[in-house]
């Protein structure tokens, strides 16, 4: 028996003590979404309205996310456009407070099966960031991205 894995629905999986782990799949080739995940001009229509936007993707770059009540910032460690990206995130200013977040983007057919994994420094530190809504609403705003992609 085969099992086809539907994705077009965001995954969330908790990976170990650290790891958050989030798949999901693209209508669109790993150029496009790799587009839409670091164009600054697009990535406000997708994640929300921002006082801020930056995005330099290449190693030794850096990003800047700012909303109204708080913003996420850090260096881009690994560049291999369209397919990977490795960064760090710092909440709000906080230095202590650091995500590094893997991003692997795969063709898949026409389309792109998106891996981002979530390392958190400790077990403390994943919860506290669950607890603080930092994964609520992912769904909601990659299926903004794949209808983004799908109007441009």
């Amino acid at each position: 028996m085969t099992m086809t894995l539907d994705l077009t629905q965001l995954q969330l999986v908790m990976d170990g003590e650290t790891d958050i782990v989030i798949r999901r799949d693209f209508t669109h080739p790993p150029a496009r979404v790799w587009r839409g995940l670091t164009e600054p001009a697009l990535i406000p229509l997708w994640l929300g309205e921002m006082k801020r936007c930056e995005m330099d993707a290449r190693p030794g770059g850096a990003f800047h996310f700012e909303w109204e009540a708080f913003f996420f910032w850090g260096p881009i460690l690994a560049a291999d456009a369209p397919h990977h990206m490795t960064h760090v995130e710092h909440f709000s200013g906080d230095t202590s407070y650091r995500v590094e977040v893997t991003t692997d983007l795969v063709a898949r057919g026409a389309g792109t099966r998106m891996t981002q994994v979530m390392r958190y420094a400790d077990a403390e530190a994943r919860a506290a960031a669950i607890a603080a809504g930092f994964t609520d609403g992912l769904d909601d705003v990659y299926g903004k991205l794949e209808a983004l992609l799908t109007a441009d």
